[in-house]
């Protein structure tokens, strides 16, 4: 393999794709990039097995087509070091590959390309089609819910959920749930569901550039989305995810609305004091015209506060893990957010007013 190629391109496909390299592993050929050069130009790869990046092909003078395996990392500074933006690569029959640029030179080791794993097939047929920013900011407000402990596997993935023109998004780690709705802008009216690893969902969002269109395309067992630049594949979880549309009620018998923004700064103040906040709950004592937040914590001391809000309905004492509504605050849009309750012992559904986005929080025994 022999070709010339721009430093700044190279390194910015280098970015792309390095989300899905692996830096230490038994399979050393997960360690590298595999760049791939014919009369197309040139295209970088990387696959951990789990999840898999390939760019587009970019621009490269292709002297001699061919594969180069190299690790990853040490590939990504060598480049980034070259004094000059015109670099010059050639592989010999040994994987060693030279690296040129300037008066610079460097002779790098290389693995075999054709053990490098393949990409399994997923065929581009019928895409579903989502505006990109949308998508990204519906893996924003769903995240942070999904399972980050592989007790249940089927929780540490979000649940994407297509029904004709919809798709909802949801994450769920057993003591909350976060759902997100939103329109398609081109499906097949197909009615299906799959589980995406949480950590290619962090992926994606990361790698969504602003006024760009994603395309979806699925199989039993993979997800391919296409951005701009790259395509990333990855496995999907097997299992039964959870019926969580069932713990959802519009019957309540409390409802409070109140500033975010004042809930947000009151939930800092008092995760001063629970530092654990499972063994330190906040509790809220909800009256006519205000709520009060209190916690205590035996090292830390305690804290007190009240905020106005309207309430309708009976008065109430619950306990929350104050970290738990404090994401919830973080992510949820508007002004002003709605919060309702049953019983001390009942979820609490939270929303910002619209049918976007909405939230369900266990309550902590007081």
């Amino acid at each position: 393999m022999k070709l010339r190629f721009n430093k700044e391109e190279f390194l910015y496909n280098m970015s792309l794709v390095s989300r899905a390299a692996v830096n230490k592993s038994t399979m050393n050929i997960l360690e590298c990039i595999l760049i791939t050069a014919d009369d197309r130009g040139i295209k970088l790869t990387a696959n951990n097995l789990d999840m898999a990046i390939e760019t587009e092909y970019f621009i490269a003078d292709v002297h001699e087509e061919g594969k180069a395996a190299i690790e990853g990392r040490f590939l990504n500074d060598v480049i980034r070091s070259a004094p000059s933006s015109d670099i010059y690569m050639e592989t010999d029959d040994k994987f060693i590959t030279t690296i040129k640029s300037g008066k610079y030179e460097i002779k790098v080791p290389g693995r075999n390309p054709e053990v490098f794993p393949a990409l399994p097939e997923v065929a581009e047929d019928i895409p579903y089609i989502f505006k990109g920013e949308k998508f990204r900011e519906m893996i924003r407000k769903t995240i942070f819910a999904v399972a980050s402990e592989n007790i249940k596997p089927v929780l540490t993935g979000e649940y994407i959920e297509i029904n004709e023109d919809d798709l909802n998004m949801v994450g769920i780690d057993g003591y909350r749930i976060a759902c997100a709705n939103s329109s398609i802008l081109k499906g097949n009216g197909d009615e299906f569901s799959v589980i995406v690893p949480g950590n290619s969902m962090n992926e994606i969002s990361r790698l969504i550039t602003d006024e760009e269109e994603l395309s979806l395309f699925f199989t039993d067992t993979h997800m391919l989305v296409k951005f701009k630049s790259c395509v990333m594949l990855t496995n999907l979880i097997e299992g039964e995810y959870l019926k969580y549309k069932q713990f959802f009620t519009d019957d309540f018998k409390t409802r409070v609305t109140l500033k975010k923004d004042e809930m947000l700064s009151c939930l800092d103040r008092v995760l001063l004091i629970s530092k654990d906040a499972k063994k330190s709950p906040v509790k809220i004592v909800i009256s006519d015209g205000f709520i009060e937040l209190s916690s205590i914590s035996e090292t830390l001391g305690s804290m007190y506060e009240k905020i106005d809000c309207d309430v309708s309905g009976d008065e109430l004492t619950i306990g929350f893990n104050p970290r738990y509504l404090q994401d919830i605050f973080k992510n949820i849009d508007g002004e002003e957010v709605n919060l309702m309750f049953n019983s001390p012992l009942s979820p609490c559904v939270i929303d910002g007013g619209n049918e976007e986005y909405k939230y369900l929080i266990l309550p902590l025994r007081l």
